[in-house]
C-alpha cells in the first residue's frame, strides 16, 4: 500500500500533481487531518505532508465523523478544499488560504471543483430549503451565483473536456430519483438541464433505471454513469449520457457496478462492485462486504478483474481511478487489519 490509513479524493476530483507522478491523499490522525503526497510509481513513495487541517473526531471503528475531499488543478497544481465552511485554496508548494465563505445561513458542500488552470472554483451550498451553485474567481474572490434549486444539488464538477459546462447531481434516494444527472451551461442551460432520461432507457414500462456516481469525461462532453444493480429496471451497467441531442448508450452491462472512472482517452472504464462480480445476484444481494475492481473495454463492453477488496462506509469505498497516463489504477484498499491506497498496473 502507498500510505496506511490514507484515502483518495473523490473519483470526479483530481488528486494527481507534479506531472501526474504524485498523488495527494487524505489521512485522519488523532491530532490533525493531513493532506499528504506520495509518489505512486516505483518502490519509494517519498511521503510528504502538503497541508495540516484541524482534526475530525472518529467513531469507535476509526471512521471520521466528517470527510475531507479536495480537487487539484490539472495544469497549475492549485488545490481547493472546504475547511470549516470556508473555501480554501493553495498554490503548488504554497499554504492554504481562505478564499470565500458562503452567505450567512448557507453551508458549503465538501465536494468542490477547480478548473485545469486553477483560476476558478465551483461549489454548491444549501440554506436548508434552497441549494445554490457558485463560481469563485481565485484571483479576486469575486463570486457568481450560477443557479438555485429547491432540491439537493451536489457533486458539482467541471466537465474536463469542456469547462464551460458544469456537471451536478440531483441527490436523493436512488430508487426515487428519475432525473439524477444534470449539467449547466451559461447559454445552453442557464438553469441546468437533465442529461439522462432514465425512463427512456428502461426495459420495464412504468419504471426508470436507477443511476448515479456519474463522472464526466476528458475525451468528450459526456458523462459515464452507473446504472445500479439495485435498480428495478434495466439494462444495468455503464452508460454514456450527453447534454446534447445524442441518445444515451449502454457501453457495459453489469449487475453490481457501483463507482466508476474513465481513462482520459475514453477507451476504458474502471468500476468497483457491490459484491463479488462473479457471484449470482445483483446490487448488494449476497455481497458479503466484498468489492471487486474491474477494467472495462468501452468498445466491446468486456471486463476483466483487477483487484478484490472490501468496503465499508465513506471514505473506505474502493473508488478506483485511472492515473493520468492510463497505465495504472489506484483504489482504496481494505483488509481485516490495514487500510490504505493500492496501485494496480494495467
Amino acid at each position: 500500500m502507498l500510505a496506511l490509513d490514507a484515502h483518495l479524493t473523490y473519483p470526479h476530483c483530481n488528486g494527481f500533481h507534479d506531472g501526474g507522478e504524485r498523488v495527494a491523499l487524505a489521512r485522519y490522525d488523532a491530532d490533525a487531518v493531513r493532506i499528504i503526497s506520495v509518489r505512486w510509481r516505483g518502490p519509494n513513495p517519498d511521503e510528504r505532508v502538503l497541508h495540516v487541517l484541524p482534526p475530525i473526531p472518529a467513531d469507535r471503528a476509526g471512521t471520521p465523523n466528517g470527510l475531507i475531499w479536495f480537487d487539484i488543478a490539472r495544469g497549475s497544481g492549485r488545490l481547493a478544499v472546504v475547511i470549516g465552511n470556508v473555501l480554501h485554496v493553495a498554490d503548488a508548494d504554497g499554504a492554504l488560504e481562505p478564499l470565500w465563505r458562503p452567505p450567512a445561513g448557507h453551508t458549503l458542500d465538501g465536494l468542490v471543483s477547480i478548473t485545469a488552470d486553477g483560476t476558478r472554483v465551483a461549489a454548491t451550498a444549501d440554506s436548508g430549503t434552497i441549494w445554490s451553485a457558485w463560481e469563485v474567481e481565485v484571483a479576486t474572490g469575486q463570486t457568481t451565483l450560477l443557479f438555485e434549486k429547491p432540491w439537493y444539488a451536489n457533486h458539482i464538477h467541471y466537465c474536463p473536456h469542456d469547462e464551460s459546462r458544469l456537471a451536478f447531481s440531483k441527490e436523493g434516494p436512488t430508487l426515487q430519483t428519475p432525473d439524477r444527472v444534470w449539467s449547466w451551461h451559461a447559454d445552453a442551460a442557464p438553469n441546468g438541464q437533465c442529461a439522462l432520461d432514465q425512463q427512456a432507457i428502461s426495459d420495464s414500462p412504468g419504471e426508470f433505471v436507477a443511476v448515479g456516481h456519474e463522472r464526466w469525461c476528458h475525451h468528450d462532453t459526456a458523462a459515464l454513469v452507473v446504472a445500479y444493480g439495485s435498480s428495478n429496471a434495466g439494462p444495468r451497467g455503464l452508460y454514456f449520457a450527453y447534454p446534447d441531442d445524442r441518445p444515451p448508450r449502454l457501453v457495459g452491462a453489469g449487475e453490481r457496478y457501483w463507482h466508476c472512472d474513465i481513462s482520459r482517452d475514453g477507451q476504458y472504464a474502471i468500476v468497483d462492485t457491490s459484491g463479488p462480480y462473479d457471484k449470482p445476484g445483483r446490487g448488494w444481494q449476497d455481497a458479503g462486504n466484498i468489492s471487486d475492481v474491474l477494467l472495462i473495454d468501452l468498445a466491446t463492453g468486456t471486463s476483466r478483474p483487477i483487484a478484490r477488496t472490501t468496503a465499508t462506509q465513506h471514505p473506505w469505498h474502493p473508488h478506483p481511478v485511472f492515473t493520468p497516463t492510463g497505465d495504472a489504477i489506484l483504489h482504496n484498499h481494505l483488509t481485516t487489519s490495514t487500510r490504505g491506497v493500492a496501485v494496480r498496473t494495467l
